[in-house]
């Protein structure tokens, strides 16, 4: 369920953390969420669109070469995620779990990222739904609700306390101790979504060889 680290991935984490960068950037499991979100799209958004969901609105990258380093290791990033998903390899990176405070911060901050990603990727879903409609409503409505619950796996484990919180004020005592059991399908939860981009896409312009490493 869990991918081992790459050697782009090394070098962006220890970026983010570093005195430089770390209160300029979000967190590297953040961040992963959101190339997720971006490399699983309907339609793959343009590195113009994407990238700044990385930045801090009230940080700014203090040079030249800090900035290509930073887009170079993201643009690294999202080009192994789309090569993973190619392969159909779609899991959680390492140390991202339920085992202790540590991997659960990173699972919240991950789920935090994708959604992020996928909230400001609405407009391209919205529009593969609308093109999937003329010819496929059945279909599509199935679909949509396979989303929703992928949306509602990863909003869970985006806060847990919330989540838990608002299941005893909808009467539902008994979350807290089913989320280790429901996280056992957290990964069929990714490749559910990433395949329901996957059947998107026939309604869109595939753009997946324009990130492609040469």
């Amino acid at each position: 369920m869990f991918k081992s680290e790459t050697g782009v991935e090394a070098r962006l984490s220890a970026l983010c953390a570093s005195p430089e960068l770390s209160d300029v950037v979000y967190p590297f499991e953040f961040i992963k969420g959101c190339v997720f979100a971006a490399a699983a799209a309907p339609e793959i958004p343009m590195p113009e669109v994407w990238l700044p969901w990385v930045i801090k609105k009230s940080n700014q990258l203090t040079s030249v070469e800090q900035a290509d380093e930073l887009t170079d290791l993201l643009m690294g990033l999202l080009q192994n995620q789309l090569k993973d998903m190619s392969d159909e390899i779609i899991q959680l990176p390492a140390g991202i779990g339920l085992k202790g405070n540590s991997q659960q911060k990173r699972l919240s901050l991950w789920c935090q990222g994708m959604l992020l990603g996928h909230s400001q990727l609405e407009g391209v879903w919205q529009n593969a739904w609308d093109k999937m409609q003329v010819t496929k409503q059945e279909e599509m409505q199935k679909l949509q609700k396979d989303l929703s619950h992928c949306l509602y796996m990863f909003t869970t484990f985006a806060d847990m306390s919330l989540a838990v919180t608002q299941a005893k004020q909808r009467g539902n005592d008994n979350l807290e101790d089913m989320l280790p059991k429901i996280f056992q399908s957290f990964g069929n939860t990714m490749k559910i979504y990433v395949g329901l981009s996957g059947r998107l896409v026939d309604f869109l312009p595939n753009q997946f060889e324009t990130f492609e490493q040469q």
